[in-house]
């Protein structure tokens, strides 16, 4: 978590370590849920199980394409969180070793005045 204190940032890096490494357990579950939930009822819905009458492929006719952009968006989206999650974990770590590099260069040019 990050505060603004006056012009400077403090960064909680544990909380915020944990907080991405949950991101991206969430987006490994819907992940999963995309490679097993959402395709199960893709699969069902190829066999049209409305009927295949008027009303049957009037009902196809709306579902098809919405389901198909459902699926689409549901695996984007997923591997977004997940993505976003894991860059978190990494935005911490470089954010933590450059204030490490920064601290060190100005102890050594102290030192060396």
């Amino acid at each position: 978590m990050t505060t603004m204190a006056g012009e400077q940032l403090y960064l909680d890096p544990q909380r915020a370590t944990g907080g991405g490494r949950d991101l991206a357990a969430a987006g490994k579950q819907l992940v999963s849920l995309d490679n097993s939930t959402v395709a199960s009822i893709a699969m069902a819905s190829q066999s049209q199980p409305w009927g295949k009458d008027d009303i049957g492929a009037a009902f196809q006719g709306q579902y098809g394409p919405l389901l198909q952009q459902f699926t689409e968006a549901f695996g984007q989206v997923a591997g977004y969180v997940e993505s976003l999650g894991d860059a978190a974990v990494a935005s911490v770590a470089d954010n933590m070793g450059a204030d490490s590099r920064s601290g060190e260069t100005v102890i050594k040019s102290y030192r060396t005045s």
